[in-house]
C-alpha cells in the first residue's frame, strides 16, 4: 500500500521492484513504440504522421515544455514562500501539495528507514530523479478520432503519449482559414510570380497552418492530462489491480464457493457443478469489467486534478491562463485508458 503523489490516494500496488524493473526494461526505448504498434494494429494497420511533419514537431515542442513543468512538483514547497507574495494582479498559483512527488521507494529503502528510526535516527530522503522525462510521442493519422491516450512506465521513454490527428483537426478549425495559413510562404509566392511570372517554376510546399497561442494552450492542457498519468504511475496501477489483484481474487471467491456448494451439486451430478463453475466465470469477468472502470475512474478524476496543477504550474512557462480557466476538463477529450 502507498499513497499516490499529489493527492495522497491509497493504492494497492503488488508488483515486486524487480518485476517493475522488467516492465521498463521492456518498454524502454524503440520497444516502446513497437508496444504501441501492436496495440494500435489490433483495428487494422496504423497511419502514422512521420516525426518530420509540422503537427509532430508541434506536439513535441508543446510535450517537451510541459515536462519542464514536471520539476516544478518536486520542489513545491521550496516555492512557498514566493508564492505566498504574490500580489492581487499576480497570476494566482495552488499551495504546496501536502504529498509532493518525490520517487517511488523500494521496499529495502522502507526498511532502511524502519532500522534507522527505531535507532533514533533521521533518514534523508533517497536522491533520485523521476523516471520518465523525456517521454516518447506518437501521433497517430486518423481524422475521425479526436482523442488520445498515455502507456508505459519507466525511464529511456518507456512511457508516452499517443495523440490522434483528429484532435489536433479539433483544436486548429478554430480560426479562420486566413488566420491559419503560412503568411511567409504566400508572400514568397507573389514576389516570385511578379519577378518570373511567365516561367514556369516548382511549386512550393503547401502552406499549413500556424498554430497560435491559444491553441497551443488548448493542447498542453490535454497532454497535461495524459502526462499526469505517466507521471502517478497508472499503469503499474492498472497491471496490479486490473490484471493481477482482481482475477485473483474473483478465482479464490469463486473455487470457495464451488467447495461450499459441492455437497449439493454432487447430488445432481457434474453437469451441475460445471455450469456452476461457469456461471461463476462469467460472474468473475463482469465483476472484473466493474473493478477496472472504478479504477479508470479514480484515475481519470486524478489526472484531471494532477493536470490541473501542472497546468497552472506550467504558466511559468507558456500556458494561457485565459484558455486554462475556460477549460471544462470533464467534457474534454477524456484519453482511452489502454489495458497493459
Amino acid at each position: 500500500m502507498e499513497r499516490t503523489p499529489l493527492t495522497g490516494r491509497w493504492r494497492l500496488i503488488i508488483l515486486s521492484p524487480e518485476e517493475e524493473d522488467e516492465i521498463a526494461a521492456q518498454l524502454a526505448g524503440p520497444r516502446w513504440y513497437q508496444a504501441i504498434l501492436d496495440i494500435l494494429s489490433v483495428e487494422g494497420p496504423p497511419r502514422l504522421v512521420p516525426p518530420t511533419d509540422w503537427r509532430h514537431e508541434w506536439v513535441r515542442d508543446t510535450l517537451r515544455r510541459l515536462e519542464g513543468g514536471v520539476p516544478i512538483l518536486q520542489r513545491e514547497r521550496d516555492l512557498a514562500p514566493e508564492w505566498l507574495e504574490r500580489g492581487p494582479n499576480d497570476v494566482p498559483l495552488p499551495p504546496p501539495a501536502e504529498y509532493p512527488l518525490r520517487p517511488r521507494p523500494r521496499a529495502a529503502e522502507y526498511v532502511r528507514r524502519f532500522c534507522e528510526m527505531t535507532c533514533g535516527r533521521t533518514v534523508p530522503p533517497p536522491a533520485h530523479a523521476i523516471p520518465g522525462p523525456p517521454y516518447s510521442l506518437v501521433i497517430v493519422d486518423k481524422p475521425d478520432a479526436c482523442n488520445a491516450f498515455s502507456y508505459g512506465f519507466g525511464p529511456d521513454g518507456g512511457g508516452g503519449v499517443v495523440v490522434y490527428s483528429g484532435f489536433l483537426d479539433q483544436v486548429l478549425s478554430k480560426t479562420t482559414p486566413s488566420e491559419q495559413m503560412n503568411p511567409s510562404l504566400s508572400e514568397e509566392t507573389s514576389w516570385w510570380k511578379y519577378l518570373f511570372g511567365g516561367f514556369s517554376i516548382s511549386p512550393p510546399d503547401p502552406p499549413h497552418p500556424v498554430p497560435t497561442a491559444e491553441q497551443t494552450s488548448e493542447l498542453a492542457i490535454l497532454l497535461s492530462h495524459e502526462l499526469a498519468h505517466l507521471i502517478l504511475s497508472h499503469h503499474l496501477e492498472t497491471l496490479s489491480s486490473g490484471t493481477i489483484m482482481v482475477p485473483a481474487m474473483m478465482s479464490m471467491v469463486a473455487d470457495v464457493v464451488r467447495t461450499l456448494l459441492f455437497p449439493f451439486t454432487m447430488l445432481f451430478g457434474p453437469f451441475v457443478n460445471d455450469a456452476v463453475a461457469q456461471l461463476g466465470k462469467a460472474g468473475s469477468g463482469e465483476l472484473t469489467k466493474i473493478g477496472e472502470y472504478c479504477t479508470s475512474t479514480s484515475q481519470e478524476i486524478e489526472a484531471d486534478v494532477v493536470s490541473a496543477r501542472l497546468a497552472f504550474l506550467s504558466t511559468l512557462i507558456f500556458i494561457d491562463l485565459t484558455v486554462l480557466l475556460s477549460t471544462d476538463f470533464s467534457l474534454m477529450p477524456g484519453s482511452t485508458r489502454v489495458k497493459p
